[in-house]
């Protein structure tokens, strides 16, 4: 997605979106389908590779994930409804936003990858590593869209718990 250059509103300008709660949940999981799909080229010898999962066990495992990650999600989301200063919104992202997505990206990573479906799981943690390092680099992104496009294609595959408002 292309956005055009210019100056954009203080994060203290902004209300922020309700479905921002699903925004962020779904570049959890998304990141969370990354690492489960690819990972350190490594081999590392103290873990063996996941077994085969089925996609609607890979699905209802991985919309549980984010599920439980949820409140505190939520909870962030609302710290950053009352106008924050933009030092608030940088600390609420690191120490919370990012964490919790790292946090799910170890649960599903554990899940493995159902088969035939590598290229999707792909797509999905490209799309979300993308935007997560664009929120690394800007934590006043999270006041935005930010996992629209992940979401795109989360949903569809059946992740709904993630995202859900997006």
């Amino acid at each position: 997605m292309t956005r055009s250059p210019g100056p954009q509103p203080a994060v203290t300008d902004k209300k922020i979106p309700p479905r921002l709660l699903g925004a962020v949940s779904a570049g959890v999981v998304t990141l969370s389908l990354a690492a489960a799909g690819c990972g350190d080229s490594s081999p590392s010898p103290a873990s063996a590779p996941p077994a085969a999962i089925t996609k609607a066990a890979f699905v209802a495992q991985a919309n549980a994930i984010c599920a439980k990650s949820d409140h505190v999600l939520l909870a962030a989301a609302v710290k950053l409804e009352h106008h924050p200063s933009g030092a608030q919104v940088r600390s609420v992202v690191k120490r919370t936003f990012v964490p919790s997505i790292q946090a799910q990206i170890t649960g599903i990573r554990a899940l493995g990858t159902p088969a035939g479906d590598r290229a999707v799981l792909t797509s999905m943690l490209d799309l979300i590593q993308a935007d997560l390092n664009r929120l690394k680099s800007d934590p006043a992104l999270i006041a935005t869209n930010l996992f629209a496009d992940y979401a795109n294609v989360a949903h569809p595959f059946g992740l709904t718990a993630c995202a859900p408002t997006s």
